[in-house]
């Protein structure tokens, strides 16, 4: 009985703190400290790294401290319920800018190992390439990063650099062409000296 009544105390005490915790930083806190253990093992067996679950479980609460003013939920339930939202998301959004830089980066080395018609291992040759992308412009630099390494919609981008999302598509066009280009002659230049 006596037992019981403790966790009926505890439950009322977490769902006080749920509320405390949209404008007391102590009560996020206690929050933290209450799942973090349950989240950062989500993480985990979602991504299968606990280095890369460590990462994300902070972007996770991150992202509750910046949104916890308008959660709308009264529980601790339904707290319970947000934040697994909230690391089921991240854990995702990690997983697909993965996936697409996995598939760039395969398929830069496939074009690579072509263009070298050697069995070399079929990774980028990044020196080249980061030198490449330093001999464009500063912006074509920043949108190639903003695209290629941040992983950022067109959309994003064309607000960042305040420019009309068509044309910064056929600017991405150009810079690429520009890129391929420049890599190929490389390349090129680099078989002949074989």
């Amino acid at each position: 009985m006596v037992g019981a009544m403790a966790k009926v105390v505890e439950r009322i005490e977490d769902e006080d703190l749920v509320l405390r915790a949209r404008t007391q930083a102590d009560a996020l806190g206690r929050l933290y400290e209450l799942y973090y253990e349950q989240i950062f093992r989500f993480c985990v067996y979602r991504l299968f790294n606990k280095e890369i679950a460590e990462d994300v479980t902070s972007t996770v609460f991150l992202e509750v401290a910046r949104k916890i003013r308008s959660f709308r939920g009264r529980t601790e339930q339904d707290f319970g319920n947000w934040l697994y939202a909230i690391a089921a998301n991240q854990a995702n959004a990690y997983i697909r800018k993965t996936s697409r830089r996995k598939k760039l980066l395969a398929k830069a080395a496939r074009l690579m190992k072509a263009y070298k018609n050697t069995e070399e291992a079929a990774e980028p040759d990044w020196p080249r390439l980061y030198a490449a992308i330093l001999k464009l412009k500063p912006q074509h630099q920043t949108i190639v990063t903003l695209r290629f390494f941040e992983n950022l919609q067109y959309e994003q981008i064309a607000q960042i650099l305040n420019v009309r999302e068509a044309t910064l598509r056929v600017t991405l066009h150009r810079i690429i062409n520009k890129l391929r280009k420049h890599l190929l002659t490389v390349f090129d230049g680099e078989m002949e000296n074989d």
